[in-house]
């Protein structure tokens, strides 16, 4: 099960995403608002803007150059794992399919168990 992407407000940790936003059947108009206000709360709360601007390139295609996950960490100075976590939590928050660059959720769910398995074997 995928975790839902969180954000900040008020020093809270709190979801990105409030289903009461949008009715199932909500206008195109209504839908860009929400969209657009999801993207610029998560920007403005991204303790590193420049990484979150890269990863939602990635994961909307917009920009991507064949960049892999491990080039983009190198660049802010951040894990792979890192960078994968922020791509997943941005296709949550904004309903967007993983796209080729993203490890399927079932490989995703092996590294995890594989990493956690290695920490508790130290």
């Amino acid at each position: 099960m995928r975790s839902q992407a969180m954000g900040w407000e008020n020093g809270t940790r709190v979801p990105v995403t409030d289903r009461r936003e949008m009715p199932e059947r909500a206008r195109p108009e209504r839908v860009a608002l929400v969209m657009g206000r999801r993207l610029v709360g998560l920007m403005l709360a991204d303790t590193n803007p420049a990484l979150g601007v890269e990863c939602m390139a990635l994961v909307t295609g917009i920009g991507y150059e064949g960049a892999s996950m491990a080039e983009i960490a190198r660049r802010h100075g951040v894990t792979r794992a890192a960078v994968s976590k922020r791509c997943v939590d941005l296709c949550d928050s904004f309903g967007i399919p993983p796209v080729r660059a993203m490890r399927p959720e079932k490989n995703r769910e092996r590294c995890r168990k594989a990493r956690l398995q290695s920490l508790a074997d130290q």
